[in-house]
């Protein structure tokens, strides 16, 4: 699993490098405030728009951040504050923050390759 870099500034630092990345062609996301597992899962669905077959699970999360075919083609960034998560589910926050390195693996040279920065100070 690749460690997915952070900017400790906090979240504007992290989408203002995240939009000079992307360019004009590309897709800036962003995810702050979720606290549980529920929250971060809805409010990355909503982030990144995925489909309506996405079923608000770890597993559905990983299929769908693995193939994001349903995005016009470009680079997606996705900005993450995961302080909030992290302090209160743990568990959580180390299984999703998995899931988002292996999806920037899986992504990388396709054309629609997925960049998440994590935002804020590490916990």
């Amino acid at each position: 699993m690749s460690t997915l870099p952070r900017e400790s500034a906090g979240t504007a630092p992290a989408v203002d490098a995240a939009r000079g990345r992307a360019g004009g062609s590309g897709l800036v996301a962003v995810v702050e405030g979720a606290a549980d597992r529920t929250a971060v899962l809805s409010a990355l669905g909503r982030a990144l728009s995925f489909p309506e077959y996405y079923g608000h699970n770890l597993d559905a999360l990983a299929d769908c951040l693995g193939d994001l075919s349903w995005l016009p083609p470009g680079p997606v960034e996705l900005v993450v504050a995961d302080g909030p998560l992290a302090a209160a589910d743990p568990g959580t926050h180390a299984a999703v923050l998995e899931i988002l390195a292996e999806a920037v693996e899986t992504t990388a040279g396709t054309d629609r390759p997925l960049r998440v920065t994590l935002a804020g100070p590490a916990t």
